[in-house]
């Protein structure tokens, strides 16, 4: 029998995002009634009934006491995904030895989930930190986002971050120990070498690369720096292709791209959020961003002077070619290439951790998508690439967003977020907020 909690307490943990001294609650016998479900894979909005069981979506309630969430309107959605992070905090516009907001691996995770990303692709760290502070949050029963963590990126050089394979007999050795570890997915950088940067891996451990991936199931994220290599990597079999090349994509290359379902994931939130925020007053002082951005770092964006030199090569890079991208961008989705969000939150100034996700929503409308295809880009299509689905089918996770507006009619009312959902419990947002006044929270 269903059992219909108070109308009023309902409305008012949907209006403060279920907010408070409460802990999350617990896995649960849900029924979500009277939202408008916006459902992603199917591009249509209903009202209808959502019941969760045991953390994911069940035709009907089974259990005796089932609760009720009345949704009074508002947009039910699934979660967001973010196919790329560095999951150490969030940079200032100076060095990172002089300011930076540094977090933990968990606390990042937590705030992602607070801006409502449900799933974070991990990119250059060791793997024993990760292992280490997964083991941390499983004993702890932490409620965050979930880390798809691939093990390093695989490059032509040894760097930091970088794990180096330079022939066959290292591809094997390497695919075969990400198997072993469970890795979701892969990272190979294609680029060229630049400062700071290592070098790609050659064309043939490349392509070896894609043949032993797709025999184990790996999709590969490559990185590229042009439309070449793009072309390269998408014929070798890449699932998708990440970067921020100079000139506007080739018809052959999207054409390519749509045949063999290659996803495209622009680098807008590393290359252009920095030139969005540097002396932006209303954005900087944005309430959505100062719950969770420590002062002293906003305050680093407030002026151009000053600014690390190791960030003014994106900076221009980004300025240069804004209008040439966000075009691409719109002839991709036009041609029927999928996009994915993919923002470098914690890997250079301007991308945050969580909020970040909607900077990259807000980039996109920018560029002329739909509503449909923007929110595709950060729920089913990165989940389509680790073979997932993501909504409201039945056995889906219940990883959702209830929102106060349409986020159909425009990127602005993804950010009014009413409450999260993750594995079918309704998130204390609150208590996934940093603490502002410290400056470094331990690794």
């Amino acid at each position: 029998m269903v059992r219909r909690t108070w109308a009023a307490l309902a409305l008012g943990c949907l209006m403060t995002a279920c907010t408070g001294g409460a802990r999350d609650d617990a896995a649960e016998s849900l029924v979500l009634r009277g939202f408008h479900v916006v459902d992603v894979e199917s591009e249509s909005v209903s009202e209808r009934e959502i019941v969760i069981e045991d953390g994911v979506v069940v035709a009907g309630p089974t259990l005796a006491g089932a609760r009720v969430v009345e949704g009074h309107g508002a947009y039910l959605m699934p979660a967001l995904w973010d196919l790329k992070a560095s999951l150490w905090g969030n940079d200032s516009a100076l060095n990172w030895d002089v300011l930076s907001q540094d977090a933990n691996f968990t606390q990042c995770l937590g705030m992602h989930l607070y801006y409502g990303v449900s799933h974070v692709g991990v990119f250059g760290m060791q793997r024993q930190w990760v292992d280490r502070e997964l083991k941390r949050a499983d004993a702890l029963e932490l409620l965050a986002a979930e880390p798809l963590y691939p093990d390093q990126p695989i490059c032509g050089e040894k760097g930091f971050g970088c794990d180096l394979v330079a022939d066959a007999t290292g591809v094997r050795a390497a695919l075969d120990e990400r198997v072993r570890h469970g890795a979701p997915l892969l990272y190979v950088v294609l680029a060229h070498p630049r400062k700071g940067s290592p070098a790609g891996v050659k064309p043939a451990v490349l392509a070896e690369l894609m043949a032993g991936a797709a025999e184990r199931h790996l999709p590969a994220v490559v990185l590229v720096d042009d439309w070449a290599q793009a072309r390269e990597a998408s014929e070798q079999g890449a699932r998708v292709i990440y970067g921020f090349p100079e000139e506007r994509v080739p018809d052959p290359l999207l054409e390519l791209m749509r045949a063999r379902g290659v996803a495209f994931a622009p680098a807008l939130t590393r290359y252009l959020e920095l030139g969005r925020l540097l002396g932006n007053e209303p954005a900087l002082t944005d309430p959505f961003l100062t719950a969770t951005l420590r002062p002293a770092v906003r305050d680093s964006y407030r002026s151009e002077q000053g600014i690390w030199q190791e960030w003014r090569p994106d900076l221009a890079l980004g300025r240069a070619r804004q209008a040439v991208m966000l075009e691409s961008v719109a002839r991709a989705a036009k041609a029927g290439v999928r996009l994915v969000v993919a923002t470098d939150a914690g890997w250079v100034a301007g991308a945050f951790q969580g909020y970040s996700s909607h900077a990259a929503q807000a980039w996109l409308e920018r560029a002329g998508l739909e509503g449909w295809a923007r929110l595709s880009a950060a729920t089913v299509w990165p989940a389509a690439v680790l073979g997932r689905r993501v909504g409201f089918a039945l056995g889906a996770p219940a990883d959702f967003l209830a929102l106060e507006a349409d986020p159909l009619q425009n990127a602005q009312n993804l950010r009014k977020i009413a409450w999260v959902m993750r594995k079918g419990r309704l998130v204390n947002r609150d208590r996934l907020l940093p603490d502002l006044t410290r400056g470094n929270y331990g690794r």
